[in-house]
């Protein structure tokens, strides 16, 4: 008998407002907790989508718009004139009794710093996808970066012309080398006179329902048809298969009745998040956001599948981690607190804001913390959801929010006692998930209108680079520019509008590429000053391409900009002497080297690539001067760098991924070789050579059972026009990032506005004489 519900979405809201209500964010138990972020490509649907879960669980009372400039993730002035996410934004959600603490990160390349220490903090992921464009170029480095995490998979614009959920899926299975678990697959609902249909819902897999979504905010629950059973059928065959690789419950459950329609649901649910945290397969899910559509069974799906804080391991040095009910406990002590700075914003009246999440105890509104040994008193604590806080008086184990301070940054470990005692030795070396900031290589010039406007552009300077720390400036002395870093030119004309919000007076220089130069052979000096009876001896060489090719029985140094130094002498040897400890001695040599590597001599550029070597060092034993010791340092290293004919220029070099139609991959090859002296790494197509395990990827993805599709045939999608949506050929290519600048319009001329492209920085490289040349006269003109 066919039977159909209408649940009122306004009465679910309710409910969940309710529950908010009811159980307060501080006592709700970690195993109810989920940290998760959204992770795509540029324009897949991450805010809008984020912002329907937020008005379908109650937190907001109407549903932002990303076109309009209303969203509640993206409240940055830049972001809602833009349309795109810039600055990861956390968020608390409550949804069937669980808490979902939720990133929505950025999907342009230039803010990947974004994503890479969103990532840091997470437990698990959405990974969303646009059904018409498929696995794009970023989706595949966002999962990359996340691999370490278990995540779901929403496919979203169903609703859109050239929608193709199955060839989304076999991509899923080719290009990220996963199996899928279909929780949902898309309804259609067939057009009168038409042979068009339109996407109106989703068969539920799991629990055998039709939902479909109508106006005022309805779902129909109706139950299938035949057609729609046999459909449902199959996917739950595909689906047992699958989880039965790993999980023998599911085909015991099977053998039981040999109907995989009678297979229990919270069996088959059980098995997928036990699958899903493995990562042996990832939940694949569907809908059309913009549309709100599919949004309610994403939110379950995250609650049902993505682990809590007790299910996920945090990567945390120097000491031991047990599990309990409660959270970690961190070097067998019980009373201790562990958390890691993974954010900083600046507020306008709170100040510093800084987002911490917390991995074993908790910590307490106006107490004392530990941070790089040092204590720290803290004061007011909040959650966030977007740009609106809410005090609390605890953080406890599992949860993110926010401690107002001016004395953190982005990647410090945050350290406490519960009973407010101090810090054993070993517990104050404890370090949480450290953050590797990317090196900057794009630059330009800022110059401040005036002598009294250079203040204010120093102290905006500073801000925003607490704020992102993958920004970077510096000051030349020698032609009193600041020179302002990047990841990228969208990064960089960011980072301008937000310096002019800060009411900096300045200009701007053109974009530039950060190069810098290197030793090509190795070098030795030997310096003294005899009136204090010290000297210094030594060498300059380039560093191995990979640090694990560096000397084992050394203790290294890092100095920026891929330089590092070791000192031949063990820290007795010092410590002997009785003058003053080993840490400030190094400190003193760091001190000096960082500030005498700042100016190449070739063109003047900071040194990257090198390994510095203290020798030998001569002190006298009443020596304890440590600015002279600096001073000698100096004056050594002025002296090597004299010998120009031993040091060359280099360059950043981008790792760069290109979708283009096949028709046009001659002419995107031609301009990547014949004008930009890009060197081809591959083409990768349905007929390329892969890997062992992308091949087997590819034989799973062509025997994954999928539901036939409207108006596909043979694979290849048909719009109105009748005109064809081909898979686009990626090219994978290593080219000088200076002949990357504004390369994206060069681009979508040659490929009449349909090529996309991803990059990444590979490292630097020496140039060639001619590439000297052309650099040198490059930076004149600037």
């Amino acid at each position: 008998m066919h039977r159909s519900l209408l649940v009122n979405l306004a009465f679910t809201r309710s409910i969940h407002s309710t529950i908010s209500r009811q159980v307060p964010s501080n006592v709700i138990p970690i195993s109810k907790i989920r940290n998760i972020g959204i992770i795509a490509h540029i324009d897949a649907g991450k805010t809008t989508t984020t912002e329907r879960m937020l008005y379908y669980s109650g937190v907001t009372s109407r549903i932002g718009n990303v076109d309009q400039g209303d969203t509640v993730t993206d409240y940055l002035p830049q972001e809602r004139e833009r349309g795109i996410t810039i600055q990861s934004a956390a968020i608390t959600i409550p949804w069937n009794k669980h808490r979902i603490n939720l990133i929505d990160t950025p999907g342009h390349a230039d803010f990947t710093f974004e994503v890479i220490r969103s990532l840091k903090v997470l437990d698990g992921a959405v990974t969303i996808l646009d059904s018409v464009a498929g696995v794009e170029a970023q989706t595949e480095k966002v999962w990359k970066q996340s691999a370490n995490i278990p995540k779901i998979i929403f496919v979203n614009k169903m609703d859109r012309e050239g929608a193709r959920f199955g060839k989304t899926c076999k991509e899923i299975i080719s290009k990220l080398g996963t199996r899928i678990l279909l929780i949902n697959v898309p309804y259609f609902k067939e057009i009168e006179g038409s042979r068009e249909r339109q996407f109106e819902g989703v068969l539920d897999v799991i629990d055998q329902k039709l939902l479909k979504w109508g106006p005022n905010d309805s779902i129909a629950v109706e139950e299938l048809n035949d057609d729609q059973y046999e459909i449902v059928s199959k996917c739950r065959e595909s689906l047992i298969e699958t989880l039965g690789e790993i999980d023998e419950t599911v085909i015991d459950s099977f053998f039981e009745s040999e109907d995989y329609m009678k297979v229990p649901s919270d069996i088959l649910k059980k098995s997928i998040k036990k699958s899903t945290l493995e990562q042996f397969a990832t939940p694949v899910l569907c809908g059309a956001s913009f549309k709100n559509i599919g949004v309610q069974p994403l939110l379950d799906a995250v609650t049902s599948y993505l682990p809590s804080p007790l299910e996920s391991q945090p990567d945390i040095a120097n000491t031991e981690l047990k599990l309990t009910s409660e959270g970690h406990i961190i070097a067998n002590n019980d009373k201790l607190t562990a958390a890691l700075a993974f954010k900083v914003i600046t507020d306008p009246i709170r100040g510093l804001m800084v987002f911490v999440r917390v991995y074993s105890g908790k910590l307490v509104s106006n107490s004392n913390i530990y941070v790089n040994g040092q204590q720290i008193k803290i004061g007011k604590l909040l959650i966030m959801n977007a740009d609106k806080p809410q005090e609390v008086s605890e953080l406890k184990a599992g949860n993110i929010g926010v401690i107002v301070n001016d004395n953190l940054k982005t990647g410090d470990t945050v350290l406490a006692h519960i009973q407010k005692k101090k810090l054993k030795r070993e517990e104050v070396n404890i370090v949480v998930n450290p953050i590797g900031i990317p090196p900057p290589v794009f630059s330009i010039s800022i110059e401040p209108k005036t002598t009294g406007d250079r203040r204010g552009v120093e102290e905006g300077l500073s801000l925003m680079l607490k704020e992102d720390p993958s920004l970077k400036y510096v000051n030349d002395e020698e032609t009193g520019q600041l020179i302002l870093s990047g990841m990228g030119e969208l990064h960089l004309e960011i980072a301008v509008d937000r310096l002019k919000t800060l009411k900096a007076k300045f200009e701007v220089g053109r974009v530039m590429v950060s190069y810098k130069e290197t030793i090509v052979d190795k070098q030795l000096v030997e310096k003294s000053l005899e009136d204090d009876g010290i000297s210094i001896k030594l060498s300059m060489e380039p560093i191995p391409e990979s640090k694990k090719d560096l000397p084992r029985n050394k203790q290294y140094f890092d100095l920026g900009d891929n330089n590092m130094m070791n000192i031949n002498h063990e820290p007795h040897w010092w410590e002997e002497k009785k003058l003053m400890t080993y840490t400030s001695l190094i400190n003193g040599i760091i001190s000096g080297l960082i500030g005498s590597i700042q100016r190449g001599p070739v063109i003047q550029l900071p040194l990257n690539s090198t390994l510095i070597s203290i020798e030998t060092i001569s002190i006298p034993d009443d020596f304890n001067n440590v600015s002279k010791l600096i001073q000698l340092i100096r004056i050594a290293l002025i002296d090597l760098l004299k010998n120009e004919q031993s040091f060359n220029v280099m360059e950043p070099m981008m790792k760069v991924i290109i979708d283009v139609p096949p028709e046009d991959i001659g002419s995107v090859i031609q301009d990547l070789t014949a004008q930009r002296n890009g060197i081809i790494s591959s083409i990768d197509d349905d007929s390329g050579e892969l890997g062992v395990e992308m091949v087997k990827f590819r034989e799973i993805s062509e025997s994954q059972y999928l539901p036939s599709e409207p108006n596909v045939e043979s694979g290849i999608s048909i719009n109105k026009n009748g005109s064809e949506f081909k898979g686009n050929q990626t090219i994978n290519a290593i080219v000088p990032l200076k002949e990357m600048i504004g390369y994206l319009p060069s681009l979508r001329k040659i490929t009449k506005g349909r090529g996309n492209f991803n990059m990444e920085f590979k490292g630097m490289e020496a140039v060639t004489r001619d590439r000297l040349d052309d650099i040198v006269k490059e930076l004149q003109v600037f």
